[in-house]
């Protein structure tokens, strides 16, 4: 691959396409639902920061408010009953929640620097989860188990992953909850690109950064916020790998459909994953979500990033997110996406990210999406230009 590039310029182009290779594996949460009137997710996932799997009542809003609602969809009793698992074929007692993501998709990208290109076209196995979830009393649990088409962090053995399992208790109509086991971080805007700037170099996406630890959530449906310990990734070795620390946020609902939050986390690992050294790492930033008009919902994050490698220089960076995600008509979204990222320390460059979608949830439990993204990336004093172009199907039960 990159055969024509030689020499550095061919390091520098695998690693600007492993970065648009990361496009490729996705969990659900979707923060434009505080379009209608959405603003905390508790009550729609057993995750109370979000994403993953739903509860009875996300079912429920799911079936009625996520697709595009055909002429002859059929009666009420029939619509209800497809929008559950398996179409309900399948009807666990009220305790036990199941659920399921297939994520097929083809991938082509470009990647070019001081006149030399190339594309390459693959088929990616994004996603292959099933989950389960108990939710009896107080008592909270949640467990996944898939496959995907190259390890990850989240690795079990090899392409066998489990991405979250955590058991915990709820209070007070789940107005608290405390849980224990692999979560994911409590950090920023909870969404489907993990790819982005703001999730990739803070290392909190949903796809495979969560790590081990405790946490306690708080939602009131005004003010929800999280915090965690964490004790390190225990899917990956040796012990020096894992980082410990903290990650949390907090988002207050200043209207029904707007909201301003903030996060912060900090850890410390003695061989951080990507440097190979001790390292310090620190992410502080502000986030909002806000629907002026019902078919639009704007979302924005802005993160400092700090490195403090031992031996190395310190590193302050800043990665930026802008999204607009408009539904003219009810399960076709039309999204675009602006965001850059200036790590600091030696490289003084910005990094800029453009993206379109089309995500358009067609019927029950399927949706189709079409992505399209240019980036012009500062590496090791170059500038780098990928495209990528990311056809998916998404059936989730």
């Amino acid at each position: 691959m990159f055969q024509n590039l030689g020499g550095r310029h061919a390091w520098i182009a695998a690693a600007a396409l492993f970065v648009v290779l990361g496009a490729a594996r996705r969990a659900e949460a979707y923060t434009w639902m505080i379009r209608y009137g959405h603003g905390s997710c508790v009550s729609c996932h057993l995750d109370p920061s979000g994403g993953g799997l739903l509860t009875a009542y996300g079912r429920e809003e799911g079936a009625d408010i996520l697709r595009t609602p055909w002429p002859s969809s059929g009666d009420e009793e029939t619509n209800a009953r497809r929008g559950k698992f398996l179409y309900g074929t399948v009807n666990p007692p009220d305790w036990l929640l199941l659920g399921a993501a297939f994520r097929p998709a083809v991938l082509v990208t470009n990647a070019s620097a001081d006149g030399m290109s190339n594309t390459t076209a693959t088929g990616i196995l994004m996603q292959a989860d099933l989950r389960a979830g108990i939710r009896a009393g107080g008592w909270r649990a949640s467990a996944s188990i898939g496959v995907i088409s190259n390890s990850s962090y989240a690795s079990i053995v090899g392409n066998l992953i489990s991405r979250e399992h955590w058991v915990g208790y709820a209070f007070d109509g789940d107005t608290y909850t405390i849980r224990a086991g692999r979560i994911n971080l409590p950090f920023g805007l909870r969404i489907i690109e993990h790819n982005f700037y703001v999730r990739a170099y803070t290392r909190t996406d949903i796809n495979d950064e969560q790590q081990h630890g405790v946490a306690f959530a708080f939602d009131n449906r005004r003010v929800r916020a999280e915090v965690m310990g964490i004790l390190g990734n225990y899917q990956i070795s040796p012990d020096a790998f894992r980082e410990r620390g903290y990650s949390g946020y907090a988002e207050l609902m200043i209207a029904p459909d707007y909201a301003v939050g903030v996060s912060s986390l900090v850890t410390h690992a003695e061989r951080d994953i990507v440097l190979g050294v001790p390292n310090t790492r620190q992410a502080h930033g502000l986030f909002v979500r806000l629907s002026p008009w019902t078919p639009l919902v704007v979302l924005g994050e802005a993160d400092v990033t700090v490195n403090d490698p031992t031996g190395g220089p310190l590193a302050v960076g800043l990665a930026t997110l802008l999204q607009a995600d408009v539904e003219p008509v009810q399960g076709l979204h039309l999204i675009a996406s602006g965001e850059t990222w200036r790590p600091g320390g030696t490289e003084t460059n910005t990094t800029y990210g453009a993206w379109g979608a089309v995500d358009w949830f067609v019927g029950w439990h399927l949706d189709l999406r079409l992505d399209f993204g240019r980036e012009s990336m500062a590496l090791d004093g170059m500038r780098l230009d990928a495209t990528s172009v990311l056809a998916q199907l998404h059936l989730y039960l």
